[in-house]
């Protein structure tokens, strides 16, 4: 089996050899929901969980972007597995343009060494891409006086496609790296006769937990006061973004604060690459996990968009502290933030 990683591995990563010529939504806590970011999360946890966030981007300008992401994981430590589901959905513009899908999950884990594990991930999902065509209006409607139909041969509404993703995790106590690679199909979501390729996704991320205070120097993963900066790089055909952050944990608190953009490089129609500051915290209670976070937008949309605005809310199925008294805690756990 350990073969079988390691091929697997291979082949994820030649694939970055594969750039090809719409970007995928995204979100400021993509920790608060990990299998969106990187298949190889899935079961990942000690405990089953279920998160769902809620996205609200730009609602300063009318029929913004909206986009839900609903997931559950399950750990299968008898076989090195995690198992998961995604539902996301992600709606925008006047006609209403909105992409559903379902995806299944599969991670294999495999220690490398004492201290270092590493994680394997694929996904499939049954996508629909629709749109409200009777929402549009058409030139031929204004010219003939805002006239409440079009005369134009209208395109279908709705498609369907099969679409794939498969990612891979590197992480000890303390620090994790992950790659991701969505759409390697590059499926088709024309709403016509015609081609409009999905592009290949990238996405790099990775961070270190450091202990402060009294708790330095400890091992344990849960540390009750850290720091834990942090970064992801995504490129999708033209586009490249770069998030980098910081989070600060105190018990059941955590702050944080993220900057989206790459300020040094100009984007292809030649604008600084700035999109946002983001501020986000994030409260445990229990076995819940609740986070906010408010994008300020920084790019020259700053004066319209009225940044964005985003929860997230997680529920683990298990009593982590009673797995670890029971010492059913695995080896290692993904030491990165939870929102």
């Amino acid at each position: 089996m350990r073969n079988i990683f390691y091929w697997v591995s291979f082949l994820i990563l030649s694939s970055l050899c594969n750039y090809c010529s719409a970007q995928d939504p995204h979100l400021t806590q993509f920790y608060a929901a990990p299998t969106f970011l990187n298949p190889a999360f899935a079961g990942a946890n000690a405990c089953s969980r279920f998160s769902t966030n809620y996205r609200n981007q730009w609602p300063g300008i009318s029929n913004g972007f909206v986009t839900y992401v609903t997931s559950f994981d399950h750990s299968i430590p008898t076989l090195n597995s995690g198992i998961g589901l995604l539902f996301v959905n992600d709606k925008a513009g006047t006609g209403e343009l909105r992409t559903t899908s379902f995806s299944g999950q599969y991670s294999y884990e495999v220690m490398l060494t004492r201290k270092w594990a590493a994680r394997m991930g694929v996904e499939g999902s049954y996508n629909i891409h629709d749109i409200n065509i009777y929402k549009l209006v058409f030139g031929d409607q204004i010219s003939r006086g805002n006239a409440p139909t079009s005369v134009e041969t209208l395109p279908r509404n709705k498609t369907s496609y099969m679409d794939f993703a498969s990612g891979l995790l590197l992480y000890s106590y303390n620090m994790w790296y992950g790659f991701s690679v969505h759409h390697l199909n590059q499926p088709n979501q024309s709403l016509d006769a015609g081609t409009s390729i999905l592009p290949m996704e990238f996405s790099f991320h990775g961070g270190i937990k450091i202990p402060v205070g009294s708790s330095r120097g400890t091992k344990k993963l849960n540390y009750k006061e850290s720091i834990s900066p942090a970064i992801n790089i995504e490129r999708q055909n033209k586009y490249n973004q770069m998030d980098i952050g910081l989070y600060y944990t105190y018990s059941v608190l955590m702050i944080g604060a993220w900057y989206r953009g790459i300020p040094l490089e100009k984007s292809y129609q030649q604008n600084i690459n700035n999109d946002a500051f983001a501020i986000l915290v994030g409260l445990t209670t229990g076995r819940f996990k609740t986070g906010y976070s408010y994008d300020l937008t920084v790019s020259r949309l700053v004066s319209a968009t009225g940044g964005a605005h985003e929860v997230s809310l997680s529920y683990q199925l298990c009593d982590f502290k009673k797995l670890k008294k029971k010492k059913k805690r695995p080896g290692l756990l993904i030491p990165c933030p939870k929102f």
